[in-house]
């Protein structure tokens, strides 16, 4: 599918053309009028935990409401980066961001630098609750449904992991939870990360999750998997086990 063709069937909702959009100001930038237009509720990756009996569809329903969950119209999950300040920045789609998408179509944007903020960010002042950080935001929507007690953020990539990233978090207590790997590259590189942050942040109490150093089998290690990865492992064994 042409980059144009997934542009038109994500907002479908508003019949917009590709061409014309700079008279619409709200489609030139990322807005909220873009998060109404492509609003959906049923995602695939929850169906494992569904089918288990740990969630129920009022919980995908739910979470897919808190986290202004979206969907193009061939069912590729939108991840709106929604800002402390209820501002709409950007959006994961697929492999790629719908900044890149709006820069292709709208030639005045050439030079926008579009700011990045964890997934989920809207969130951290509904609630005094810890905050706990994952690589994927799929992860993040599910794990906010399995342990409602963490507001559950997501970095995407870690391309974008930039210190000032966790600079709203100021004065919160926060957890990440790093995919594992063979040779725990991924868990080194969360202790500098860490180390770089209480430097820069010291109010920010930050951690680094053990669980999936400390329980992940050799091949749980060559497969890469993450926290929620894990859960279903565990699942799958009927296991019981929480993150620490």
């Amino acid at each position: 599918m042409k980059l144009e063709e997934v542009f038109r069937y994500t907002f479908k909702a508003l019949r917009h053309e590709i061409g014309p959009s700079r008279f619409d100001p709200d489609l030139v930038m990322p807005s909220m009028k873009m998060i109404d237009a492509c609003r959906a509720d049923d995602f695939s990756f929850f169906q494992p935990f569904i089918a288990a009996g740990r969630l129920t569809i009022g919980n995908m329903r739910h979470a897919c409401s808190r986290y202004y969950m979206g969907k193009t119209k061939s069912g590729i999950p939108i991840y709106w980066m929604v800002d402390e300040m209820l501002q709409p920045l950007d959006a994961h789609i697929g492999d790629t961001w719908i900044s890149y998408m709006l820069k292709q179509r709208e030639p005045l944007l050439e030079y926008w630098r579009p700011k990045h903020c964890l997934f989920g960010l809207h969130l951290i002042y509904q609630h005094e609750l810890p905050i706990a950080i994952v690589e994927q935001e799929s992860s993040a929507v599910i794990l906010s449904e399995l342990f409602p007690d963490n507001i559950w953020l997501a970095y995407a990539t870690t391309m974008h992991l930039q210190p000032d990233l966790l600079a709203p978090l100021d004065g919160r207590d926060v957890t990440i939870y790093p995919r594992t790997d063979p040779a725990m590259n991924n868990y080194m590189f969360f202790l500098d990360y860490r180390d770089i942050i209480r430097r820069l942040y010291p109010a920010i109490n930050l951690r680094v999750d053990t669980t999936l150093e400390n329980h992940t089998t050799a091949e749980q290690k060559e497969r890469c998997v993450d926290l929620l990865e894990f859960l279903a492992d565990s699942i799958e064994n009927s296991a019981t086990l929480r993150p620490e």
